[in-house]
């Protein structure tokens, strides 16, 4: 059984973003908002439960990749509150017994640190219930923590509930929650909607906890951006400079040079390793990965992209779902496309473009060279203004050639067309028909010119 029922409330529009898409499937840092929260939870021994109600079946997509979590999935039809939010995860919490943390979709700048530290102090204080808190300077918007003479929270009262005195209280609720599973099953038997909103509001379990003289902890969290919710673009924007940041922070500290970090974007699954350096104006995106002593010049994307060590990418590089071997260079303003891969000591140079192509150790695509469905071999050499026809207008199709073979420039190969070892075309030949290993081809059709026997 798990030490914890972590519950997720999700099920709610976010009207407020003016989007088509629910507010927590927006990326922030590469990521949707959602998958952030459930990093907070990366270490926990966790059944998580996520309450989704609007494009339910949106969100159960975009997590379906999730599989080493243990997620389960409850509706919310009708939004009536967060209390009725985490009434739809009852038969979950009936079944648990020990602490029920429970924690907001929007939340992506929390820390598993921190959630990790706040699961640890309610269970070694033994509290019945430990709410989160932060101190904002301006927390309009926010509940507020309502303390008695004492210090003792007595109450969370909402925004729209508040009094002009409420209002002032910079200690705010951050929605956070860490509750045994008793006295929630009991307040969520008695909770009721006598509020402006008519809504049934979690936070009400904070008069029923008072009244039961259950214990109440409270635990501030050391940096109070930890707890911004999106709800806007404009927070949408704030979140993902304040993650970014401390991207290239974790960046910085485990090795990597960054030339300029306010010109650089790094999504939050980039792998980097030591001794990497990275220019500005760079935006590594999706679950790129870098090796050791890599450069990467100015002004590229790289997405999805493997790249091995003592690699030099130069400037307006952009890199898609590919690999890169050792020791290569790729570009100037060169383009690999998803599902071409390059291997060590390659040249990939200015204005190439490889689309589902490999490139074999040792061989060169200088410049000004468009290579699709192809495969290169191993040291063969492909002169500038090569193109590789591989779409004849219904299907595409493959070329192949073969190692230390030489493609003389403006040479058009035409697939499906496979180049034996050794072959070389001469300048501006259009090939149609496969080539002979040693054999040398010419012309408009290319015809043969020389073979490894006799000349014809």
């Amino acid at each position: 059984m798990s030490d914890l029922l972590s519950i997720i409330l999700a099920a709610g529009e976010g009207t407020r973003m003016k989007s088509d898409k629910i507010k927590i499937l927006h990326p922030v840092a590469g990521k949707a908002i959602i998958k952030h929260v459930l990093n907070t939870l990366d270490g926990l021994n966790s059944k998580i439960v996520n309450v989704i109600g609007y494009q339910k079946n949106e969100v159960q997509a975009e997590l379906e990749d999730l599989d080493k979590w243990d997620l389960n999935y409850v509706i919310q039809s009708e939004q009536l509150g967060t209390g009725h939010a985490v009434l739809q995860a009852e038969k979950y919490i009936e079944k648990h017994e020990g602490p029920v943390l429970i924690l907001y979709g929007d939340t992506p700048l929390l820390k598993k640190e921190s959630i990790a530290e706040f699961v640890k102090e309610h269970e070694e204080s033994k509290s019945d219930l430990t709410v989160m808190t932060a101190v904002f300077d301006n927390p309009e918007g926010y509940g507020r923590i309502v303390k008695d003479k004492d210090g003792n929270l007595s109450a969370i009262v909402e925004e729209k509930d508040a009094d002009f005195e409420t209002k002032k209280i910079k200690e705010i609720n951050s929605g956070v929650n860490c509750i045994d599973s008793k006295l929630l099953k009991e307040f969520l038997s008695n909770m009721d909607n006598d509020n402006a909103q008519g809504e049934y509001y979690l936070t009400d379990i904070i008069e029923y906890a008072v009244k039961k003289n259950k214990k109440i902890n409270t635990y501030v969290v050391e940096n109070s951006n930890e707890i911004i919710g999106i709800n806007t673009r404009k927070q949408q924007a704030e979140a993902e400079k304040i993650l970014r940041s401390r991207i290239i922070d974790q960046h910085l500290t485990n090795g990597v040079t960054i030339i300029d970090p306010d010109t650089t974007f790094i999504d939050s699954e980039v792998e980097i390793a030591q001794d990497v350096t990275i220019y500005p104006f760079n935006y590594l995106e999706g679950r790129t990965k870098i090796g050791a002593n890599t450069v990467i010049n100015q002004n590229c994307k790289l997405k999805d992209a493997v790249i091995a060590d003592n690699v030099n990418i130069r400037s307006n590089t952009v890199i898609k779902d590919s690999k890169v071997g050792s020791n290569t260079n790729v570009g100037p303003f060169a383009y690999l496309r998803p599902g071409s891969a390059v291997e060590d000591n390659c040249k990939i140079g200015d204005f190439v473009e490889l689309k589902k192509t490999t490139v074999k150790s040792g061989a060169k695509v200088p410049h000004l060279c468009y290579a699709g469905d192809a495969e290169i071999g191993e040291g063969t050499n492909i002169g500038a203004g090569t193109i590789f026809a591989n779409y004849d207008g219904q299907k595409k199709s493959r070329t192949i050639i073969g190692k230390d073979a030489f493609i003389g420039s403006d040479s058009i190969l035409i697939a499906p067309l496979t180049i034996g070892d050794g072959a070389k075309t001469a300048a501006g030949s259009v090939v149609t028909k496969n080539i002979n290993p040693g054999d040398t081809v010419m012309g408009v059709p290319a015809r043969i010119y020389k073979s490894k026997n006799k000349e014809t």
